[in-house]
């Protein structure tokens, strides 16, 4: 295996890529365009909820051809959810037409409780399916401390006694061996191929998690049955100022299986990561097809003559790289993470360096539903800057473990991966989890940065969309925070929000009246400082008093504003047009009730869904999306959007919506005109049922 990448590879390479998207979908004009209008979405962790507003937003979008524009799709947590359900769902359609659809909407409002969803028998048995797999999950999890423990006691007693052991042995067990070496060969073999199967090539299957676990428990119980009882029976009987030459073969023999067993007890197939995986893609991913299984390197492949292998946006699945007071002399003693990647291309950190995706041990049988899931593993020993050793003690022992161990991009050095599991118990349990080992450790996105948003400012995007749907009911504003301190500290990179576009002003409740001004607020992007290579080779730090601009993010936070006429919270023949105004009126903690609330029902996930809309609606500066059927809808070209944002500019007139054969007509100078000579003024009559 070469030397990992470094960043700039990486990027080097998307971009290459970008390109090769741009023109198949824009034309070559628009690929020209990238390094000028390169343009990034963030979809921010949350759990059911950042998933189904993020789903309002992305399917608003979309509406407007924003979406097919946009070059990066960086998700963390439950944005991950949404995400996944386009990558796959474009896939699976050959296009962005299947995205969408009604019947998708509402499997996915009834799958709200997607943990043990349905309703009556059904979900009680789901419900009882989700305590025996915690209990398996947990019975499982103790057999690596389990054989590690029987391994050492029986290496202690094994050679305290081997002295007594008398001297014929040799040739009796010459005599054993010429009758027990076919055994060894072809069942070690086996037992062998069976964890390349399960551990490294089926481990990220979702048609395995079942089969595995039924096969995985049936072979370990067998073997506990059929040594448990000889073993103690010899133990009871055994001289111990001898070992006979049977006695011998049995330690013998059980120590061989003990050392292959911990080949097979591997933490990813005994944690709870298998059954959080296969309850996602049931929600999210079940409309998709072939493509529910989908690798993550075969993702956004320009090669292809199909659409739908390129036509979604470049994704960035965010996780945490865990790093707890290991040896690693960069982090040793503190309570450190990184960002890991795991994309298309690449995955990897720049603390451990990037791998190739698709000829990469490990790496290349990776598929969309673990990424997503890894990428939501909110609860795991390690928890980047977070972690508690105490905490990490009771999660490991309680098999609280949605994390994932992955190959170490320091130390692949060969494709034929064996790791003897039970020394990862250990780690986990006692706090050592680092970058000195051939495995790492990689948890929910969030554990370091929220908001997603660190990826897209390195790749320097022009305009960021970052959604924050996480629960922040008093609107302190902790991811916002995080991400600007890092930006700053990090990247040289000044998030500043416009005098008039403060975010705790406009965003915050005013107790007065229980609503937001707005929903988004805008920041200029301005680099304090960069790295330039020089012509030797080495990097030399460039200032820029002041800042120079580079960009535009944008902002956007789940809010309720109030509502400019009477809200429609009249009854509807159908329940589930319930409205998001009326739901507010019975939950007040609404948008951001806790995201311990992993449990929709259907009214709940369909008021999200609409607030979704009506965020993505307030971006554009569009007064009501019922003008705007999907049929009638038209493509905003990118940089009249950013200019939007940067100017000003209206996308809709400034008096009243356009028909959309009028607005197609419109052209850029006719845009700014109107915005910057008419008077806006309000139109009476004006209707208000999808106003929020």
């Amino acid at each position: 295996m070469s030397t990992p990448l470094k960043l700039a590879d990486v990027i080097a390479a998307e971009d290459e890529l970008l390109r090769q998207r741009r023109a198949k979908i824009m034309g070559e004009a628009f690929a020209e365009q990238l390094d000028h209008n390169r343009f990034g979405i963030a979809l921010s962790g949350g759990g059911i909820r950042s998933a189904t507003i993020n789903l309002g937003i992305l399917r608003t979008l979309s509406k407007f051809g924003l979406l097919k524009q946009a070059d990066y799709l960086s998700t963390v947590s439950g944005g991950g959810y949404t995400g996944a359900y386009v990558q796959a769902t474009i896939r699976a359609e050959a296009g962005e037409d299947g995205l969408f659809k009604e019947e998708h909407i509402d499997y996915m409002r009834q799958r709200g409780e997607y943990l043990f969803p349905g309703k009556g028998l059904y979900k009680l048995w789901n419900q009882l399916t989700l305590v025996v797999a915690f209990l398996v999950s947990f019975i499982m999890s103790l057999i690596s401390p389990a054989v590690l423990l029987a391994f050492l006691f029986g290496s202690y007693f094994f050679f305290k006694y081997y002295a007594g052991v008398h001297i014929g042995l040799g040739t009796e067990l010459r005599l054993h061996w010429e009758q027990l070496w076919p055994i060894v060969l072809y069942g070690g073999s086996g037992l062998l191929g069976l964890h390349y199967i399960f551990n490294v090539s089926r481990v990220y299957s979702l048609s395995s998690s079942t089969i595995f676990s039924r096969i995985e428990t049936a072979f370990i119980v067998l073997i506990l049955l059929t040594f448990s009882w000889p073993l103690a029976k010899s133990i009871s009987k055994a001289s111990f100022d001898q070992l006979t030459l049977d006695e011998l073969v049995v330690f013998l023999t059980l120590g061989v299986l003990l050392l292959l067993l911990g080949l097979f007890t591997n933490p990813n197939a005994t944690s709870f990561h298998r059954f959080y995986r296969k309850q996602l893609a049931d929600a999210f991913l079940h409309f998709t097809g072939d493509q529910r299984n989908v690798r993550l390197h075969q993702l956004c492949d320009t090669n292809s003559d199909q659409a739908g292998d390129y036509y979604a946006p470049y994704p960035l699945i965010n996780t945490c790289l865990n790093l707890q007071s290991s040896d690693d002399p960069n982090f040793m003693g503190a309570k450190a993470s990184d960002y890991f990647l795991l994309s298309p291309l690449h995955c990897g950190a720049k603390l451990v360096g990037y791998v190739p995706t698709a000829r990469t041990v490990g790496y290349n049988q990776m598929t969309l539903p673990a990424a997503m899931t890894i990428s939501a593993a909110a609860v795991n020993p390690g928890l980047g800057a977070y972690s508690n050793k105490l905490l990490s003690i009771l999660l490991t022992l309680f098999n609280l473990r949605l994390g994932f161990w992955t190959w170490n991009p320091l130390r692949i050095k060969t494709s034929w991966p064996f790791v003897w599991w039970p020394f990862y118990f250990f780690y986990e349990l006692l706090g050592r989890i680092g970058t000195d080992k051939k495995m790492v450790n990689i948890s929910d996105g969030g554990h370091i940065e929220n908001l997603g948003v660190m990826e897209l400012l390195r790749r320097r995007c022009r305009l960021i969309l970052a959604v924050d749907a996480g629960a922040d009911p008093f609107f302190t504003f902790a991811d916002l925070e995080n991400l600007t301190v890092r930006a700053r500290n990090e990247l040289g990179i000044d998030i500043r929000f416009r005098h008039d576009q403060i975010p705790e002003h406009v965003m915050r409740v005013n107790p007065s009246h229980g609503y937001s001004k707005k929903r988004f607020a805008i920041a200029d992007l301005y680099r304090l400082w960069d790295k330039v290579k020089q012509e030797d080779g080495s990097e030399k730090i460039v200032h820029y008093p002041g800042g120079k601009k580079e960009g535009i993010l944008v902002y956007i936070k789940s809010a309720v504003t109030a509502p400019t006429g009477r809200p429609d919270i009249s009854p509807h023949e159908e329940p589930l047009k319930y409205g998001t105004y009326k739901y507010k009126i019975y939950h007040p903690d609404f948008p951001h009730e806790s995201t311990a609330d992993q449990f929709f029902d259907p009214i709940q996930w369909e008021s999200y869904f609409q607030l979704g809309q009506f965020m993505a609606a307030d971006v554009l500066g569009c007064d009501n999306l019922n003008h705007f059927d999907v049929d009638h809808a038209f493509t905003i070209p990118l940089d009249e959007f950013y200019q939007h944002f940067d100017q000003g500019i209206q996308l809709f007139g400034a008096v009243a919506l356009p028909t959309p054969a009028a607005a197609r007509s419109r052209s850029l100078e006719e845009v700014v005109l109107e915005a910057t000579v008419e008077q806006q003024a309000p139109v009476e009559g004006m209707p208000t049922d999808y106003q929020m």
